[in-house]
């Protein structure tokens, strides 16, 4: 009786948190444990992929303001069409573009590559074999002010939804890093907690 008590209380310990405020959610992406988030370093460079979850959007739409449940529904609705990943780019925690060792030439075709090519050097597949090319991609420009350089991929979540895994495709695209592979199950995807919306 004791042992069956004991593995109930470990099942719903293990269960992840149905509603969290912004910056627990926040913490949740980046806590690898939870499979929102996944790094590699390679010579020297720091490459971190993060999930994106739809209510960090509607949340930085919205911010505090107390909206209707028709309100954040209509969010979801726009945001739920598309997978978010963001890729950041750091060496000495340091933004990696602004490291390069080749001079202005490597930077300047790096600033280019980041800015206008990336669909060039990325794409998502799954598991079923399916290629999902980038729908849209942004390089927040922060000019070396920051720890990192960071670039946000979207891509069509259609497709994804009965793969078992997708996998984000990165290519040498100059920095010197390779070719990197970071996959993602599905279901850690779908199963992201909620935010807690004033209102809702």
């Amino acid at each position: 009786m004791n042992r069956c008590y004991l593995l109930i209380l470990l099942a719903f310990s293990a269960c992840k948190p149905a509603v969290l405020s912004p910056e627990a959610l926040t913490a949740f992406v980046a806590d690898e444990k939870n499979g929102l988030k996944k790094s590699v370093e390679v010579e020297g460079v720091k490459i971190e992929v993060a999930y994106r979850p739809t209510d960090l959007w509607i949340y930085q739409e919205i911010e505090d303001d107390i909206v209707s449940p028709g309100r954040i529904d209509s969010l979801r609705s726009k945001y739920d069409r598309y997978l978010y990943f963001v890729v950041s780019l750091s060496k000495n925690n340091k933004e990696a573009l602004h490291q390069v060792e080749g001079g202005f030439g490597q930077y300047s075709d790096l600033v280019q590559t980041l800015s206008f090519r990336m669909p060039e050097y990325t794409t998502l597949t799954t598991a079923v074999q399916d290629t999902i090319h980038m729908g849209d991609f942004t390089l927040n420009r922060t000019y070396g002010l920051s720890t990192a350089t960071e670039l946000l991929f979207v891509f069509n979540r259609e497709k994804a939804v009965d793969s078992e895994w997708v996998q984000l495709n990165l290519n040498e695209f100059g920095l010197g890093v390779g070719n990197q592979r970071f996959r993602f199950a599905t279901e850690d995807l779908k199963n992201v907690p909620a935010l807690a919306f004033a209102g809702r």
